[in-house]
């Protein structure tokens, strides 16, 4: 008779039950899941190359990075931007003569790709101008529908007696708002936006 165990079966028996320990815990290498996200694909259905685009979620301040650059869109083709997370976005697309098309609100989901169709025709024009004796550091355009204000459209102050104009505007109804330089806030009357026409809009 042997007092000694067999060390051989004894190792083998720690190494499964070791195993089966790990498996029980979650150490047999589960992955966690992929975050969540989607994608927008935005064609050029103008006449005219696009030569800059701006994605920026609904709650920003700003444009951010050009999309584009330092690539031409020209008509008929398309840009896919993957891995946005769920969220309402702004875009800007800006054409080679200047004028730009604006959607707010764009809702990106997560495992859908959203297709857009950009255009340097068929938009308007908004004017505002600052007869309040006071600066303009924001002002902010939004569809009376929308949820959010979005970025501030004033990249430098609009002082007394300054016109800022916004072009690319897609026909519709519209609300701004109006920060100054004191901490005031001006919100005017909603007002439509058409095709092809000036919207004028005097702050006092």
């Amino acid at each position: 008779m042997t007092f000694f165990p067999n060390w051989r079966n004894l190792g083998y028996l720690v190494s499964v039950l070791l195993v089966a320990l790990m498996l029980s815990c979650g150490g047999g290498g589960s992955t966690p899941p992929p975050p969540p996200e989607g994608n927008l694909r935005v064609y050029n259905g103008g006449n005219l190359a696009m030569w800059n685009l701006h994605v920026t979620r609904s709650v920003s301040s700003t444009w951010g990075v050009d999309q584009l650059a330092p690539a031409t869109l020209f008509p008929g083709e398309s840009l896919t931007l993957t891995g946005l997370y769920p969220d309402t976005y702004d875009v800007e697309a800006r054409f080679s003569d200047g004028s730009l098309d604006r959607v707010y609100d764009v809702q990106i989901q997560d495992g859908v790709t959203t297709v857009l169709t950009m255009m340097d025709t068929g938009n308007g024009s908004v004017a505002v101008f600052n007869n309040s004796g006071l600066t303009i550091t924001g002002i902010y355009l939004t569809l009376s529908t929308a949820s959010t204000w979005g970025p501030n459209q004033a990249d430098q102050p609009l002082y007394d007696l300054q016109t800022l104009t916004l072009t690319g505007v897609s026909p519709g109804t519209y609300d701004l708002k109006v920060v100054f330089s004191n901490g005031n806030l001006a919100y005017p009357p909603a007002f439509s936006v058409t095709s092809g026409a000036v919207t004028t809009l005097q702050v006092n």
